[in-house]
Formats: structure tokens, C-alpha cells, sequence
């Protein structure tokens, strides 16, 4: 067995005995993310025994996983004593990420992608208040009608191709059949990845859950993501819709999440080293969204007057890094995105990237006064800090930023 799927069997079980456990952690949150956070740590180990670039996927995804676990304490739940089910989903959530990230055929690809959206359905589900509910249907909804299309374009290319594997670029080109299929499957995936122009369903999701679910639903769709040309067009969108969103910051985050996932696109579709380059946007978005979710968590509306001084600068650091400013990850991140870009598609993409970078700064720049009044005590009474996992989510952007070349090196292979 491949370190990937041990680690997928670790975090599994990790969920089973959390489920085991649920009657006597109902009620204590905090026992609840405790006690799957081991599993996490352990799978992340067996990711670095992955080959590259899957060990940084591995390793991303189960980091992502283990700071969601740190935020369960904060989950606004509808039903508080359904926390224990929430941290169960978490872990196998991350499951089936790394089972998307791991696949080599398509079945493996659309059991993974279902395991996650299915979960991140759920966890949005479990928040409180109706717009959550109203979001986690519709989501559900348009999910059920993606991957109906999906599966069929699965048979489709089953029936041309005789077998499960991705087609090549000969059996797509020389079968109207394979090419009707990859068209589908294709669009199944564009709509897990909130990849424009199949981005809406994704949106509500993103705005209505629970912050401290919120970076684990963004993040890890992206982190398990063809191609130039969707993700130029992805970036666009995105941009815009963020930009006309700004004054609504959950709103503003949701759209930015599709800016992102479009240059993870745009890596893809660059050449050779796009896929590498990719996992390393990937690895670096999820841990700057976990670190503006984790500043934010316990409040179903940011009011970020009243964050206190530490969470005030932590999401400040996020936003800094989300908007590509140097020295942060994020400026690394897009930076090679762009490279590879260069390289295989020419000036007007890059150029395209290159816009919708320059525009995010706009919006997410736009939170500093009120952050600046929480640092100086401005505001109202500041909330408990969340010390493990905004401690943990902060020294992973600050590390990254620092030394981006430990996740390159990952991502890369040595």
C-alpha cells in the first residue's frame, strides 16, 4: 500500500473513532479536535514518504485538516453536540482530498472528489443560522447535477477508451465519444474547483459556513485540484466579482477563492513543470486561507473592530499574503505561477495573471483601518484569542514566506 493510501486509511479511522466516541464528546468540542488531531499528525508523516510532488499534497492537506481540528472549539454549530460528527468530517474530508490528489484513474479521481464535496456539504450544513442550510442545499443540489454529469461522461469515456484510466491526447482527439466524455468529466471537475464559469454553486458555500470550516471548505477543494485559457478567465472573474464584493469581507473571500483556484488552473495548463508548480500555489493558498479563517473564527459576521490586537495582526498577515504582497508566501506562490506561464503560454496570460494580482491588492487591503482600530483597542471588547490554531496557521504562512524553498523542494521532488 502507497504512503498516500495509508495515510487516507489512518484519517479514516481517525473519523471512525471519533464517531465511536460521539456520545461522550458531544458536548466537549475541544476533546473532540484533541482526538483527531493525532491522525492528522500521523498522516501528514506518511505523506513525506510519498513521491513528489504527492508528499506535498499529503502533507498540505493533512496540515489543513489538523488546523481545522484546532478551530472546532469555535464552530457555531446549530446543534452544538453535533461537534463531534464536524471534527469526523474534517478528517475524512481530508480523506478524500488526498484520495483526488492520489488518484490514477478516473474512478479513484471521482470517489475522491464526491468524499470531499459530500463532507464539505455537510460541514456547511451543520453551521448556524438558515443561510447556512440554504447554501449547503443549493450546493448539494447543483453538486448532484455535476456529478451526474460527470459520471456520465465517466461511462463515455469507458465506453471509447475501454478502460479507466485519464485518456491521452490522441484517444481524446481521435474519439468524438472520448472527447464528449473528457467535456463532461471535465465540467464535473470545474464545478468541485469553483472554476469559472461553473464557480457559483461554490460561492454561497464559502460565504454562509462557519469561519473556522470555512478555510477547510476553500482550501482544500483547491489544494486537491484545465486550463490556461479557464484559468485566465477564472482570475478575471474572480477579480471583479471580489472587487464589487469588498465591502462584505466573507463574501469578498469567497470570490478571491476563485481567483485562486484560477491560477492554479494556469499552472496546470503550463507545460511540464505546471502540475509542480501547482501543488506549491496550492500548499501556500491553504495556508493562508486557514490563517484568515482561523482569525476570524467564532464570528458568523466579521466584526473585525473587535478582534484584539492578535487576531487583528494574524489576518492582516493573511490578507497580506492572499494579495500576493512581498515578502509573504502568497508573492512566491504567484511568482511562479507566472514563471511557468511565461515560459509555456506567452506574454497576454501572464499578463492576464499578472492584472488580476495587482487588482486583488485593492480589495484585500481595503479591511486595514478596521484591523488597525483592533490592534490599537478601538473597538469593542476583543474576543478570547485562539491561540493553538491561530498560532499554528501564522507560523506556517510566516515559514513559508521565509523559506519557500522547503515547499518547493517538496513540491519538486529534491
Amino acid at each position: 500500500m502507497t504512503p498516500a493510501y495509508q495515510a487516507i486509511g489512518v484519517l479514516v479511522l481517525g473519523a471512525v473513532v471519533l464517531l465511536l466516541l460521539v456520545g461522550r464528546v458531544s458536548g466537549q468540542p475541544r476533546a473532540a479536535g484533541l482526538i483527531g488531531l493525532p491522525f492528522a499528525i500521523v498522516a501528514a508523516g506518511l505523506g513525506l514518504q510519498a513521491p513528489q510532488p504527492l508528499s506535498l499534497a499529503v502533507v498540505a492537506l493533512s496540515g489543513v485538516g489538523g488546523i481545522a481540528l484546532l478551530l472546532v472549539p469555535v464552530l457555531q454549530a446549530e446543534v452544538p453536540a453535533h461537534v463531534a460528527e464536524a471534527a469526523a468530517l474534517l478528517l475524512l474530508g481530508t480523506a478524500g482530498a488526498i484520495g483526488l490528489a492520489a488518484s490514477t484513474d478516473l474512478l479513484q479521481a471521482v470517489v475522491g472528489l464526491e468524499t470531499l464535496a459530500l463532507s464539505a456539504v455537510t460541514l456547511v450544513a451543520l453551521g448556524a443560522g438558515e443561510r447556512t442550510l440554504e447554501a449547503a442545499f443549493k450546493y448539494l443540489v447543483l453538486g448532484a447535477i455535476s456529478l451526474a454529469g460527470l459520471l456520465f461522461g465517466l461511462g463515455l469515456v469507458i465506453l471509447g477508451t475501454g478502460s479507466l484510466g485519464f485518456p491521452t491526447a490522441t484517444q481524446v482527439a481521435g474519439s468524438p465519444l472520448v472527447l464528449a466524455g473528457v467535456v463532461l468529466v471535465g465540467m464535473g471537475f470545474a464545478f468541485e474547483l469553483a472554476l469559472f464559469p461553473l464557480h457559483w454553486g461554490a460561492l454561497d458555500a464559502y460565504t454562509a459556513a462557519a469561519p473556522s470550516l470555512a478555510g477547510f471548505v476553500m482550501s482544500a477543494s483547491k489544494l486537491a485540484a484545465a486550463l490556461i485559457w479557464v484559468g485566465c478567465l477564472t482570475i478575471l472573474w474572480g477579480t471583479f466579482g471580489a472587487l464589487g464584493q469588498a465591502a462584505d469581507l466573507r463574501r469578498m473571500l469567497a470570490y478571491s477563492a476563485v481567483t485562486h483556484a484560477g491560477f492554479i488552473g494556469l499552472a496546470l495548463g503550463s507545460g511540464p513543470n505546471g502540475p509542480t508548480t501547482a501543488a506549491f500555489y496550492a500548499a501556500v493558498y491553504g495556508s493562508m486561507a486557514m490563517l484568515v479563517f482561523a482569525a476570524l473564527a467564532g464570528q458568523r459576521e466579521p466584526q473585525l473592530r473587535s478582534l484584539g490586537p492578535l487576531r487583528a495582526v494574524a489576518l492582516a498577515l493573511g490578507l497580506f499574503s492572499l494579495g500576493g504582497i512581498p515578502p509573504t508566501p502568497g508573492f512566491w506562490a504567484k511568482l511562479a505561477v507566472l514563471v511557468v506561464a511565461w515560459q509555456a503560454a506567452g506574454p497576454l496570460p501572464t499578463l492576464i495573471a499578472i492584472a488580476g494580482g495587482v487588482f486583488s491588492v485593492l480589495y484585500y487591503l481595503r479591511p486595514l483601518p478596521d484591523l488597525f482600530a483592533a490592534v490599537r483597542g478601538d473597538g469593542a471588547p476583543a474576543r478570547p484569542v485562539l491561540v493553538p490554531g491561530v498560532l499554528v496557521a501564522a507560523l506556517a504562512v510566516v515559514g513559508l514566506g521565509l523559506f519557500p524553498g522547503i515547499a518547493w523542494t517538496l513540491a519538486r521532488g529534491g
